[in-house]
């Protein structure tokens, strides 16, 4: 019996699969982004044969347009704004985004029928925390001048 992989019946899979391109579009899968991915697949539930689709997809790159327009019609606008959000900040993950990052995820976001004004905030809020995230960096100097590393907020 033949386990279902198609976008409508799990769309979850399919937004793996973007993150996958992704995280190849600037020709280098780096252990940081591959830990991003599988922390996203153990977030749901994933059958043996879907599983081997991301394996074949690490392997094997695929058209990120063909993957988006095949899930575009089974995600909802909140859904396709947070596939966004996570492309961006899995992009980021290094603190610079490749221009071929950028250039995949305009493709994904255009074939799921997100507004490129909308895209364009979503990639604007990531920069926007990248750039905080570095002057925080800034503020704290090296890590030898912080005195207790263990802190959270």
């Amino acid at each position: 019996m033949k386990e279902a992989a198609d976008a409508a019946t799990h769309p979850k899979l399919y937004e793996i699969r973007l993150l996958i391109c992704v995280a190849q579009a600037d020709g280098y899968l780096d252990d940081e982004e591959m830990e991003r991915i599988f922390h996203q697949v153990n977030l749901d539930i994933f059958t043996v044969r879907e599983r081997q689709v991301f394996h074949d997809d690490l392997e094997n790159a695929k058209d990120p347009e063909v993957l988006a327009r095949e899930v575009s019609p089974y995600l909802s606008v909140p859904e396709k704004m947070m596939l966004l959000r996570k492309m961006f900040k899995l992009a980021a993950l290094d603190k610079d985004i490749a221009k071929e990052e950028i250039s995949v995820i305009y493709t994904i976001g255009h074939a799921l029928d997100i507004a490129r004004s909308k895209i364009e905030q979503v990639e604007s809020w990531v920069i926007e925390g990248i750039s905080w995230l570095k002057r925080w960096d800034s503020i704290i100097g090296s890590e030898s001048s912080v005195k207790d590393k263990n802190i959270t907020y």
